[in-house]
């Protein structure tokens, strides 16, 4: 590997005179300065940025802990979040495999490695957790609001995504329609199950949910079992995309009809919407915006100089082939 040692050698000159044309900082001779730039064009060489984060308080290092990067959501707020800090900050990704435990472990790891902030991609880390890693260095945080000038929070309006699902699919004819809904343990899955319920109470139906979590495994078994038992369903509002399709596959697998028999519903609009067969109706959450917002407010907070320690998004419903029932005969 290339290194400013080597480029200084070559144009023999010292290694902060290499340093400060590749920073494009201090004052050099222009013929060297284009010699040196020369030399390093030629040997092919990349900055060491871990480097030069150690000696350049300009650029930081950054950590995101998600709960699932197979997510597409997370992948489209990751994307956002690197956005957000692009020529700023370097961003380290982490996977915790939506365990508090493991989340708790790597904030601990960001802390003594010398990160200058977290973003935590949900919920579901402990509330005294957030604090305590708050008095080290600046967090935000996805889907839950704190008091306190340390933590920024990036929200959604869950239980109004929710409602207008569940209200989309009694508008469209649904008369049974269920929740397949995620764990208590995390905040967004309780809003969403509220609005589900506060759709169904206006319209004086019988809110049923089911807590199954949050991939397409979950959704796959639960349709599976819904369909053995013969339950009374016209429409299955479902926690996330991922959960939708795997709904989607069970229940084409058996015969039924999407939307003639069973229309649905996702959360998040992810890019697998369109590609699904048919396409997947779904609340659209603009993840890459949120990372983004996500990214900008810790950058500021770092700095010193950010006000805002809160941005709300507002879902929309995206319609799509899933939801846009004929009545069938399941029902």
């Amino acid at each position: 590997m290339i290194t400013i040692n080597d480029i200084a050698k070559m144009a023999n000159v010292s290694i902060s005179t290499v340093s400060r044309v590749l920073n494009g900082k201090g004052r050099v001779g222009k013929e060297k300065r284009e010699e040196i730039l020369k030399i390093a064009k030629e040997l092919n060489y990349v900055p060491n940025y871990h480097a030069r984060c150690m000696i350049n308080e300009s650029v930081f290092t950054i950590g995101f802990i998600t709960p699932d990067i197979t997510n597409p959501f997370f992948s489209e707020l990751t994307r956002g979040i690197e956005i957000g800090i692009l020529g700023k900050a370097l961003l380290i990704l982490m996977n915790s495999f939506r365990d508090p435990k493991t989340e708790e472990e790597m904030a601990e790891r960001l802390k003594t490695s010398g990160a200058k902030g977290i973003i935590f991609g949900n919920s579901r880390v402990e509330d005294g957790f957030v604090s305590y890693i708050s008095k080290f260095l600046p967090v935000v945080v996805f889907d839950k609001e704190y008091e306190s000038d340390k933590i920024a929070s990036v929200l959604l309006d869950n239980s109004y995504g929710a409602f207008k699902a569940t209200k989309h699919l009694l508008d469209n004819g649904c008369k049974n329609v269920i929740h397949f809904g995620g764990t208590d343990e995390l905040l967004v899955s309780i809003q969403r199950a509220n609005g589900y319920k506060e759709a169904m109470k206006q319209a004086g139906l019988t809110p049923r949910i089911f807590k199954i979590g949050y991939d397409e495994k979950a959704g796959y078994k639960k349709a599976k079992e819904i369909v053995e038992k013969r339950e009374k369903v016209d429409g299955i509002f479902c926690m996330n995309d991922l959960v939708a399709i795997g709904a989607m596959k069970a229940l084409k697998e058996d015969g039924l009809k999407i939307p003639q028999d069973v229309a649905i519903v996702g959360f998040d609009d992810t890019n697998l919407c369109d590609y699904v067969s048919p396409s997947l109706t779904s609340i659209r959450q603009p993840a890459e915006e949120m990372g983004r917002s996500a990214a900008t407010m810790l950058i500021d907070v770092i700095e010193g100089g950010c006000n805002v320690r809160k941005y709300v998004f507002s879902p929309t419903l995206v319609v799509r082939e899933s939801s846009l029932k004929t009545r069938g005969q399941f029902s």
